[in-house]
């Protein structure tokens, strides 16, 4: 019995200096798969959901790190509304047809920056960093769909549907608006009394690509699973100047006096930016993987 206690106490002893092996070392390469466990439940924008990072060790405790990020949406919301049609030849119908909304967005971004590591024994090390980074959203659209069209017999069809903020996809135009501010307002503009959104959009094509540059500071740990393998969780807070969008929306609705369906594209609202630091909106988590090699 003696024996095995001695042998246990010799390995408990022998820890520390095993447990050098599983940390970093000056000149070691790594990779780094990340995630953030928010973006995927409250909705992420820029590359919060997910990026892929390399970096290298230039001594024992200092990093040098290069980061992309990814950030792709395509999401469908369907409603329910009721078959107009259906309704005119029974009152009574519970017939329906299916509203659309369909949101793409694509971004991403790079960052280059320093890693600090802390500890130098045991198998978890504290890591803090800074750095540059640059973002950008090529893309960011909605498109709607309706189940019941714009006629004549039907000029203002029924739909569930709204907008993202919760609003009507009917707007109730003015004649003065669509004289005054459209881009290609249909002839005889003052016809129109209601438009429905077709599609709510900016994009790089559209010489309107949003971007951002900054600072990032992050701090978090690393806990190293086995030899030169850990599991880390990192917090972050992001200094940043922004260009936004220029939104465009295309519109349909029926002329009262050309008696014709038309569509159309309003310039809603032109490009901004401006420099924005809040804890409360940058800071972000991100669990990630970490092998050195």
């Amino acid at each position: 019995m003696k024996k095995v206690f001695g042998i246990i106490f010799a390995a408990v002893l022998a820890v520390p200096a095993f447990a050098q092996d599983y940390l970093p070392k000056a000149g070691e390469w790594n990779v780094q798969i990340g995630m953030d466990p928010k973006a995927l439940v409250m909705g992420g924008g820029w590359s919060d959901v997910g990026g892929f990072s390399a970096g290298y060790m230039v001594t024992d405790n200092i990093g040098v790190r290069a980061t992309l990020g990814l950030d792709v949406k395509i999401w469908n919301k369907r409603e329910y509304a009721p078959d107009d049609a259906a309704v005119v030849l029974n009152a009574f119908s519970k017939e329906k047809v299916v509203d659309t909304r369909k949101y793409q967005s694509l971004g991403g971004s790079v960052s280059l920056g320093v890693d600090y590591h802390v500890g130098s024994a045991g198998k978890v090390q504290g890591v803090f960093g800074a750095g540059l980074m640059y973002g950008f959203k090529g893309m960011d659209q909605y498109t709607y769909t309706y189940g019941n069209a714009i006629t004549e017999y039907n000029q203002l069809p029924t739909t569930y549907m709204t907008d993202p903020d919760g609003n009507s996809v009917w707007d109730k135009f003015a004649a003065q608006r669509i004289d005054g501010a459209a881009e290609s307002a249909p002839k005889n503009a003052t016809g129109i009394d209601a438009a429905r959104i077709l599609r709510q959009y900016s994009n790089a094509g559209e010489d309107n690509l949003r971007q951002m540059v900054g600072l990032y500071l992050s701090a978090g740990i690393e806990w190293f699973v086995a030899p030169k393998l850990a599991l880390g969780l990192n917090a972050s807070i992001n200094i940043l100047y922004e260009f936004m969008h220029a939104y465009t929306t295309e519109y349909e609705g029926w002329n009262t006096i050309d008696h014709q369906y038309v569509k159309w594209i309003e310039k809603e609202k032109p490009m901004e930016n401006g420099f924005r630091f809040s804890t409360a909106d940058s800071f972000g988590t991100k669990i990630y993987m970490s092998v050195y090699l």
